[in-house]
C-alpha cells in the first residue's frame, strides 16, 4: 500500500496532483487510523510527562489520568480515524473494554518476550507492532462496527 502511494507521490508534477494525492491518501481508514494513533502517542506523551512533573501522583491521580486520554483516543480514533459523527455510548463502553483487553494482552506479551530473553526494548518495539494490529481489528470489528 505505502509503496503504491510512493510511486503516486514520485509522479507528482504540481500542486493540485499533490492535494489530490494527499486527499486521497486520507480516505484510506488504515492510513487515517496509523496518523491518529501517532497523534493520540504524541499527545499521551507530552500530556504525561506535564502531569507526572507537576502533579503529585497517587492511585485516583493516575486513574484519572488513564481515563482522560481514553476518552481522548476514543474521540479522535471515533470522529478521524472511522469517521462516525455522533456520540454513541455503547461504543464508547466498547472502546474502554478494548483499552483494557490492549493494556492486558500488551502487559503478557512483554513479559513474555523478556522470559525470552528480548531485551525490554525489542520486547516493547515487538509489542507495538504486533498490538497495532490487533488493536486496529479490535476497533473495525467491535468498537466502531
Amino acid at each position: 500500500m505505502i509503496q503504491k502511494y510512493f510511486k503516486k507521490l514520485i509522479k507528482v508534477k504540481n500542486l493540485s496532483d499533490f492535494i489530490k494525492l494527499v486527499i486521497e491518501i486520507l480516505n484510506n481508514k488504515e492510513i487515517r487510523f496509523l496518523l491518529v494513533g501517532a497523534y493520540n502517542a504524541l499527545i499521551s506523551y507530552i500530556f504525561g510527562l506535564f502531569y507526572f512533573k507537576y502533579i503529585e501522583i497517587n492511585f485516583f491521580k493516575i486513574i484519572y489520568f488513564n481515563i482522560i486520554i481514553t476518552l481522548h483516543s476514543f474521540i479522535s480514533h471515533k470522529f478521524l480515524s472511522f469517521k462516525k459523527s455522533q456520540f454513541c455510548f455503547k461504543e464508547f463502553l466498547r472502546a474502554i473494554l478494548v483499552y483494557v483487553v490492549m493494556y492486558l494482552f500488551s502487559a503478557g506479551l512483554i513479559l513474555s518476550l523478556l522470559k525470552f530473553g528480548f531485551s525490554q526494548l525489542l520486547a516493547y518495539h515487538i509489542n507495538l507492532i504486533i498490538s497495532l494490529f490487533f488493536f486496529y481489528f479490535l476497533h473495525t470489528k467491535f468498537t466502531f462496527k
